[in-house]
């Protein structure tokens, strides 16, 4: 009886047959997140290890240089041979294709302390980033950093301040070599 009231029920449009599932949506193709999409955006990723710094042929400290947040961010963690520590936080603004800089050490209240930059000229293997400090008497400094890649995945970093933006004196000149290698 049952199977003559299924029938009724299918002939007359009031049940229906079991259907095959419907298909599976189409996988969707990952797309490169925005912070990685330009070249301006990879323009530190030559930077990016585990570093034992030399100034000269004396290790001056070493330095972890992190990508993070799906490389809107780089963070970098600094530890000098003389025991001072600093961090910066490298962010990529994906909406003007630009990179800044917030650096800080563990004695924020000394010139160069605490530093903002932006970056101001780049190319695949080199990025400078500028900004103003102010010095124990108040004037304000030109500050600039320049890293360039080098031959053998090594890291040139030069430091420059200035008093005009025209003549610059080098504070800092340290290779990056990866960690555990010598110079």
């Amino acid at each position: 009886m049952l199977v003559y009231l299924l029938a009724a029920m299918v002939a007359n449009g009031l049940a229906t047959a079991p259907s095959a599932p419907p298909p599976a949506p189409a996988p969707v193709a990952p797309q490169p997140t925005p912070c990685r999409a330009t070249e301006v955006s990879r323009n530190l990723d030559f930077w990016l290890g585990d570093w034992d710094v030399y100034a000269g042929s004396e290790l001056d400290g070493t330095d972890r240089v992190e990508r993070v947040l799906g490389g809107c961010g780089i963070t970098e963690r600094w530890r000098g041979s003389d025991g001072g520590d600093g961090f910066s936080l490298f962010a990529y603004d994906a909406r003007k294709d630009l990179w800044t800089q917030t650096w800080v050490t563990d004695n924020s209240g000394l010139p160069g302390g605490i530093k903002a930059k932006v970056l101001r000229a780049h190319t695949p293997t080199s990025t400078t980033f500028q900004g103003e400090i102010e010095g124990k008497s108040g004037a304000v400094y030109y500050d600039r950093t320049i890293l360039t890649a080098l031959p053998g995945g090594r890291v040139h970093q030069e430091i420059q301040v200035s008093r005009d933006g025209v003549a610059w004196h080098t504070g800092f000149d340290a290779v990056y070599v990866s960690h555990g290698q010598k110079l």
